[in-house]
């Protein structure tokens, strides 16, 4: 799981705002020292040049009842973004392609491969509706937990 420290900087409703304290280390999974590169999808959670890092502030729902100022880690599950990426455009687009295929080798006409490539499309993004797979009902990719602090105490003589 990819992790990153953060803190409360507003509530908004049933969401707070939350800052990115500092980069992210990568997730283990590879031997790379910084974020993952793959199909460009690095960004929220790598760790980047500090110089350049701008801080991300995210919405994100709060259910641990955090208040400004708390310290969070905001945590993404591994495989959420390449899921959400899938469900998003993957299932859409191989709709799309499969059916502007269809019609291209039954019509040879090239405006019915793309009557047939939209009809795909559109079929893809109703068949997501359809199964609760939209933004709008999914569960959020990013998710955060109160930071756990360790408390030392010195006993005096």
């Amino acid at each position: 799981m990819n992790e990153t420290d953060a803190t409360v900087v507003r509530l908004e409703g049933p969401y707070a705002w939350v800052q990115a304290a500092a980069p992210a280390p990568a997730c283990g999974s590879c031997s790379q020292k910084d974020g993952c590169k793959s199909a460009g999808v690095g960004g929220l959670l790598d760790e980047g040049s500090s110089k350049t890092r701008k801080p991300y502030i995210l919405r994100l729902p709060n259910t641990i009842h955090a208040r400004p100022g708390d310290a969070v880690v905001i945590h993404a599950a591994d495989g959420m973004v390449i899921r959400a990426v899938w469900r998003a455009y993957g299932i859409p687009l191989l709709l799309a392609l499969g059916a502007a295929t269809l019609a291209m080798v039954a019509t040879g006409n090239e405006l019915v491969a793309i009557a047939g490539m939209l009809l795909g499309l559109m079929a893809g993004f109703l068949m997501m509706r359809a199964k609760g797979l939209d933004s709008s009902r999914s569960e959020p990719i990013l998710s955060m937990s109160f930071k756990q602090t360790s408390v030392i105490t010195v006993k005096g003589h």
